[in-house]
């Protein structure tokens, strides 16, 4: 390189002291592995020394389980055993300590409900066969007739079928009972009118011809009919639940206590030895008017019992 035209001769190059020259020769001797990249290289880069690789096979898949994932993704099962480090799943519910005797227990306790139920039904069917069959037996059954009861040297057998037990009801076996004691009443009234009125027919002779003959007629006549018109007709309607026997039993009745009232009275030679008969026959025969004055309480008592029961 041509040396500077314009330097001055007698300036000193710094750079050419020879402790400089001496510093930049070490430097381009330390540096030297640090290659211009914009230079071609001529020399050839050093070699590291690599541990030889040892190629080996791949590793097969393994074969997917019966329980494992298919191709698809989709757990077709148990899920597969990845190396044995996890809990393998299984299909099903953990096992619970204890709930096996819980549920025996249980079941114990619904085969014992189930019997109790099972015996229930059981139990009310035969109530209710047993029900039908009464009923049954009640309306159409054999009904051998016994009432009035009559001993069996008489020569007349019992007219009608008579069991209140077993024909009314339970729950309407008192108010039957009831009528049908009211009835019996009704008969001691018009037998011991008949009483009276023959005893009255003895003593005072044929001036009580009438009343005698008419109390005669009123008890083979009203004692018999009485049984059928009101209290047989109650009888039926509840053992037959009949609305029609019931209004024909509540118009008899009404007429019964209606043939009361009259008997308590007592005309004249009306055939009921009543207040007004009792009376008359006081003034002759005492007895005769005491027993009247019974009667006539009797046929008093008679009307009232009808008319409470109604």
């Amino acid at each position: 390189m041509d040396e500077n035209p314009f330097a001055d001769p007698s300036h000193v190059n710094p750079f050419m002291d020879p402790s400089v020259t001496q510093v930049s020769a070490q430097s381009t001797t330390v540096g030297a592995g640090l290659e211009d990249p914009f230079v071609a290289q001529t020399t050839e880069p050093a070699t590291v020394p690599v541990a030889p690789v040892i190629s080996q096979p791949p590793a097969e898949p393994a074969a997917p389980s019966a329980g494992g994932f298919n191709a698809g993704g989709y757990n077709s099962g148990a899920p597969p055993n990845y190396g044995g480090n996890y809990a393998s799943f299984s299909s099903q519910p953990p096992k619970q300590y204890g709930n096996e005797e819980t549920m025996q227990k249980q079941k114990l306790v619904e085969d014992e409900f189930r019997k109790r139920e099972e015996d229930l039904e059981r139990r009310e069917r035969q109530l209710r066969d047993e029900q039908k069959r009464l009923e049954d037996a009640r309306v159409y059954g054999d009904r051998v007739p016994n009432f009035p009861p009559l001993p069996h040297f008489f020569p007349c057998d019992p007219c009608v079928y008579h069991n209140i037990d077993f024909d009314i009801p339970p729950e309407h076996q008192l108010s039957v009972r009831r009528v049908f004691y009211h009835w019996q009443f009704t008969v001691f009234c018009y037998l011991i009118n008949f009483i009276v009125c023959f005893g009255m027919i003895c003593k005072l002779g044929t001036k009580a011809g009438s009343a005698f003959g008419l109390s005669l007629l009123y008890a083979g006549l009203f004692i018999p009919l009485s049984f059928l018109t009101w209290y047989r007709m109650l009888y039926n309607a509840v053992r037959l639940d009949s609305s029609m026997r019931y209004m024909l039993f509540f118009f008899m009745y009404g007429f019964q206590i209606f043939v009361s009232g009259m008997a308590a009275l007592g005309f004249q030679s009306g055939g009921f030895a009543g207040w007004i008969t009792a009376f008359k026959t006081m003034e002759e025969n005492k007895g005769l008017g005491v027993m009247g004055i019974l009667v006539s309480l009797a046929w008093c008592a008679d009307c009232l019992i009808a008319v409470y029961l109604i």
